[in-house]
């Protein structure tokens, strides 16, 4: 019999995965980024720890960096609260190590039959669904606003895959804290998973 910790341990990896694939966006990999620029021939790429021109240099790492829109005019954006924003961007790794750690604790949870484990898989999801959302919200209004000011300096921008990367996890730590939640009322192995009869 299939162990009650196994749907939310199915959607614990699949948020881990998209939430890993987010976190290593710009300047570690230009594949994935949260928002393109194209000025001219020039492409820049922006992620969490910074920014890559495509076929050029990247930004070093570091958390919090300065968004600067190459080519734009008559950019009206305040840079202080842009660099504070990016501060948040930290946030993805962070919620990418909880859906780890709940995916974790789903494994404890289907190989021991442990309820306690399904327990824990259950509260990480959920503390990984609320930073999730908190980062959701701040990289929508963060790259949102990064763009449309982009687009009125005269620079073509477009918000990149990173973004829904997050919206995905968000949906997958929503679904594991549902499922384990459910499983941590299931049966475990007290007899009932082992197939004594009543």
């Amino acid at each position: 019999m299939v162990s009650p910790a196994f749907p939310g341990l199915f959607f614990a990896f699949a948020a881990a995965v998209l939430l890993l694939f987010a976190s290593i966006s710009p300047p570690a990999w230009d594949q994935v980024g949260f928002l393109t620029t194209t000025a001219g021939t020039t492409k820049t790429v922006f992620g969490v720890f910074g920014e890559c021109v495509k076929g050029g240099s990247c930004s070093t790492k570091s958390v919090g960096y300065d968004l600067v829109i190459n080519g734009a005019t008559n950019v009206n954006i305040n840079q202080t609260v842009l660099h504070n924003l990016t501060y948040a961007l930290i946030l993805h790794p962070i919620a990418g190590f909880l859906a780890l750690l709940a995916l974790v604790f789903g494994l404890l949870g289907a190989c021991l039959a442990s309820r306690i484990a399904t327990i824990f898989m259950a509260l990480c999801s959920a503390l990984g669904l609320i930073i999730t959302l908190v980062i959701f919200v701040i990289d929508m209004v963060l790259w949102n606003l990064v763009k449309n000011n982009a687009r009125n300096g005269g620079v073509h921008a477009t918000l990149g895959n990173a973004n829904w990367f997050t919206v995905a996890a968000l949906a997958s730590l929503f679904l594991s804290m549902c499922t384990s939640v459910c499983g941590a009322c299931g049966r475990f192995a007290n007899g009932r998973m082992a197939g004594e009869k009543y």
